[in-house]
């Protein structure tokens, strides 16, 4: 079975702030009974952990369920360092450019956000207007964000609107939230789970 995950991003986040904001943010977590302190193996991907749902989890999701599913994984992994958040997309979808219409299709956009990800200029130049825009403020077929801070809370339900709001109100930051689930092309999942 692929995994899904819930993400949010915080574009607004810059290197030196993360770790400090997504100390903080555990904090809150934590401290309201959502997620847990300690760190066990309940999120995928090579970091040390995540934290798995707490208590009072279900008040920040949707849906009529009785609790969390209890499956692995459920947790919820705090990322700092650049990362690439993304609902599916394939290569022929189209990334639009925000000043003039333009499209181009993502399949050539991918190098350059790869080349975000090893720390090159996070922004994309339009062939036609040539101008060089933010890659968080180009039109993408679905939600996608490139961020120095992200949460990833795994096969949980929908988060609801107000834990959203409250958790950018606690930042001062926008936020992009989105969904990934399997990918059509693998390939692609491999070029961009690298953040």
């Amino acid at each position: 079975m692929r995994e899904r995950s819930r993400w949010i991003a915080d574009v607004d986040a810059h290197p030196g702030d993360a770790p400090d904001l997504a100390l903080a943010v555990l904090g809150w977590l934590v401290g309201t009974g959502v997620v847990v302190a300690e760190q066990t193996d309940c999120v995928l991907g090579d970091v040390p952990g995540g934290y798995a749902p707490g208590p009072s989890a279900q008040t920040i999701v949707t849906g009529d369920l009785p609790g969390l599913p209890d499956v692995w994984p459920n947790g919820l992994e705090i990322d700092v360092g650049r990362g690439a958040y993304y609902g599916p997309i394939t290569e022929d979808d189209r990334v639009t450019c925000p000043r003039c219409g333009a499209w181009l299709p993502f399949e050539t956009v991918l190098p350059e956000i790869e080349e975000w990800l090893e720390g090159g200029p996070g922004s994309l130049v339009c062939a036609r207007c040539d101008a060089r825009t933010s890659l968080n403020d180009w039109r993408w077929p679905v939600s996608c964000a490139f961020a120095e801070l992200g949460l990833r809370f795994w096969n949980w339900p929908p988060l609801t609107d107000d834990f959203v709001t409250e958790l950018a109100r606690r930042l001062g930051h926008r936020l992009v939230t989105g969904e990934t689930t399997p990918w059509p092309d693998p390939g692609l999942e491999r070029g961009l789970e690298r953040g």
